[in-house]
């Protein structure tokens, strides 16, 4: 997660609450001097992805609790569980609003009516909208993987090209294209919607990371000379940036303490040279047994999976 120092008001995610903010509120000045349907979603888009932002900052701020004894690694998963609400909440609702209203404006032909306040304000809110999507991007590339980013650049992505299909349609007065363009909109909104959603679920219920990272690390271990055989290989995502591995590891049954606890922190220690993000490394040390290789069906696991 992300390391919000000492002051977290200045997060880019509440940055681009208040750019949200400001745009929700042109995009409704805008509304009252068109009946572009485009225009009408696009703002109804801005609308979810502003309550998406505050729920987010909800999480944020829940996140910065301490840990416990009861919250082992804080609260960091928080900000999934509220992004996850806001998209079955809000962007489900408004994805029907949406369809709606397209089914509404398909059944009946009518010309676009545009007054140069309406154009003015949206243009203005576009241009917020790009700025927004600069102010994401440019601080995802500083935090890497930050998934309150990442997710905040989705939004940002989506934000722009909606704008773009509804800011043509005021331009161009074109009935058909505002058709098209609300269809486009309303796809973008559940498409979004979805592959968010889908990647956050998989955090939750702690997924592995990556076959490429798995095998990267068995392999390390493997190249251990103590290293006899590994029976248990557990890794789980606790955060996009914050990965557990749980090894059970056979090595020589006369290997002395000190040498037991020197090849725990040199496994530890290459682990995070190949994934730095592998935060949480617990490693279980038991005498060789006889009969097959664990490790090899491990490895077969790990390259069947799609």
């Amino acid at each position: 997660m992300s390391n919000m120092g000492g002051n977290w008001k200045l997060h880019p995610v509440l940055i681009l609450f208040l750019i949200n903010l400001v745009s929700v509120l042109l995009k409704l000045i805008s509304m009252t001097g068109t009946n572009a349907s485009s225009v009408f979603i696009d703002a109804l888009n801005d609308i979810g992805d502003m309550v998406g932002l505050g729920l987010l900052l909800l999480g944020l701020s829940y996140e910065r609790k301490r840990q416990s004894i009861y919250y082992p690694f804080g609260r960091r998963r928080a900000v999934y569980i509220f992004t996850l609400l806001s998209l079955m909440i809000f962007s489900g609702l408004i994805f029907a609003v949406a369809i709606f209203k397209v089914v509404a404006i398909m059944s009946e032909t009518i010309s676009i009516d545009v007054k140069p306040y309406s154009q003015y304000a949206f243009s203005l809110a576009f241009l917020i909208n790009i700025t927004g999507f600069a102010i994401v991007f440019l601080s995802l590339l500083d935090k890497q993987r930050d998934p309150t980013l990442s997710s905040s650049l989705i939004d940002s992505a989506s934000d722009v090209s909606g704008s773009i299909v509804a800011l043509i349609t005021l331009i161009t007065r074109n009935p058909v294209l505002d058709m098209l363009g609300s269809l486009i909109i309303s796809g973008v909104i559940l498409v979004s919607a979805i592959s968010l959603g889908y990647r956050y679920f998989h955090v939750l219920i702690g997924r592995a990371p990556s076959k490429e990272v798995l095998m990267k690390i068995i392999s390390k271990v493997l190249e251990f000379r103590e290293v006899r055989d590994v029976n248990v290989f557990n890794a789980i995502m606790i955060t996009e940036d914050e990965y557990m591995l749980i090894l059970e590891v056979e090595v020589d049954k006369d290997m002395e303490v000190e040498d037991v606890e020197k090849l725990s922190t040199q496994i530890e220690i290459e682990i995070r040279k190949l994934e730095p993000k592998f935060k949480h490394v617990i490693i279980e040390f038991v005498g060789e047994r006889t009969g097959s290789k664990t490790y090899k069906e491990i490895l077969k696991q790990i390259e069947s999976h799609e």
